[in-house]
């Protein structure tokens, strides 16, 4: 138990409701700290009274951190028979977002620059990052190009095991090597984990 959390317990000082500040508020960070309760404390209560889902990123995070828990129900849509390891194992798993059949697989989003360009964080440790990127400025998720990237595709000598940092453009090799269909992500990955499930 988190110690200054035990040690209030113990004197029995009583806590805020965190289920009524963060339906005040809407922003779990803020209501975890109004609270006095640890963070997972926090999340066990909000998720037990239903008022939070355990894909809430959403309500209570960052744009970034919306945007990719939108992809991640995006990928889950497109690929559902893909375990949530999120759901399952651990909020923000820091290894992979889902498992198909055998396959490990990050999933992230990027916002289209200026340039044309996106900055992507490629998993080192899953074995395929699945990327949407923001098709116009301001777009999101709408008609979002779709990368599957095999970390194979990654030079290893460069990354030594480490995640990898790309800036991609529409003319760079991932891109174009890596571009799939939303609608074919089933189908390829059933291709991968046929030849996995061989090794």
């Amino acid at each position: 138990m988190h110690r200054m959390y035990a040690q209030k317990v113990e004197r029995g000082l009583d806590y805020m409701d965190i289920v009524d500040i963060y339906l005040e508020c809407g922003d779990f960070h803020e209501a975890v700290e109004r609270s006095g309760l640890p963070t997972l404390v926090a999340h066990v209560k909000l998720l037990k009274s239903g008022v939070i889902k355990i894909h809430d990123k959403i309500k209570y995070g960052s744009v970034n951190q919306k945007r990719g828990a939108e992809a991640e129900e995006l990928f889950q849509k497109l690929v559902p028979n893909a375990v949530d390891a999120n759901k399952f194992w651990k909020m923000n798993n820091p290894v992979y977002d889902f498992m198909y059949k055998e396959l490990t697989i990050d999933v992230k989003y990027a916002s289209l620059y200026k340039k044309r360009q996106w900055s992507v964080r490629i998993s080192s440790k899953a074995d395929f990052t699945v990327v949407f990127l923001e098709r116009a400025v301001g777009a999101g998720l709408n008609k979002a190009y779709t990368l599957l990237i095999p970390y194979a595709f990654v030079e290893e000598r460069r990354t030594k095991g480490r995640d990898v940092s790309r800036t991609l453009s529409k003319a760079s090799y991932l891109f174009e090597q890596t571009a799939v269909l939303p609608e074919s992500l089933v189908d390829l990955l059933d291709a991968y984990a046929e030849v996995y499930k061989k090794e």
